[in-house]
């Protein structure tokens, strides 16, 4: 990340949906970057910056996470998940993801048994560390605990929407929200630009 303008001081916290709408709506931040918003307050503005696909993450040792024999992580499909144990972050300050996950197993008769409901995507994430379950996450969160989780693409991910979401409230996008802003959407068109060269 540049360093912030002379003057000018960048301060990163991490909240839900919900939270992050209502700091921004209210004036506590700037701007925020949220998945699906839960609310869409008039005098802010939402742009989607980027989609991901959606990816299991499974702890090191679970049945799923076993390679194929060329070495690549397996491919899950939804039908896998029935009886699992899920781990979700909680539902009502993040919808779209979850949602539209239970959605997709309810459409197959699959049931996941959720475990767990956190506010927190981190938090999500050291639970399945731990082993105490599963989760499907952004691919963007690949990465986290790279020794005790394992990521494989989801059957079904493109039918997961998962939006990378830039909130700012429409009238105070000036001086150093818009150079912020415009940074985000530059990163976001690179990174896109650098997922399509490696399809």
């Amino acid at each position: 990340m540049p360093r912030p303008a002379p003057g000018h001081r960048l301060e990163l916290s991490e909240n839900n949906a919900a939270e992050i709408t209502e700091a921004v709506a209210s004036g506590r931040l700037h701007c925020g970057l949220l998945r699906v918003p839960v609310s869409r307050p008039a005098e802010l503005t939402f742009e989607t910056l980027l989609h991901e696909a959606a990816v299991v993450a499974l702890p090191i040792d679970h049945r799923l996470a076993k390679k194929r024999k060329d070495g690549r992580p397996r491919v899950v499909a939804v039908k896998d998940l029935h009886a699992e144990p899920i781990i979700l972050v909680r539902r009502p300050g993040a919808p779209g993801l979850y949602a539209n996950l239970l959605a997709l197993c309810d459409e197959q008769g699959v049931r996941p048994r959720v475990v767990a409901e956190v506010s927190r995507m981190l938090t999500n994430l050291n639970l399945v560390a731990a082993g105490a379950g599963i989760s499907v996450v952004p691919s963007s969160m690949q990465g986290s605990h790279p020794h005790a989780i394992v990521y494989c693409p989801l059957e079904a991910g493109a039918k997961l929407d998962v939006p990378l979401t830039l909130a700012y409230r429409s009238a105070d996008n000036i001086g150093p929200t818009d150079t912020f802003t415009t940074l985000l959407r530059q990163l976001a068109r690179k990174r896109y630009a650098g997922r399509r060269a490696q399809a």
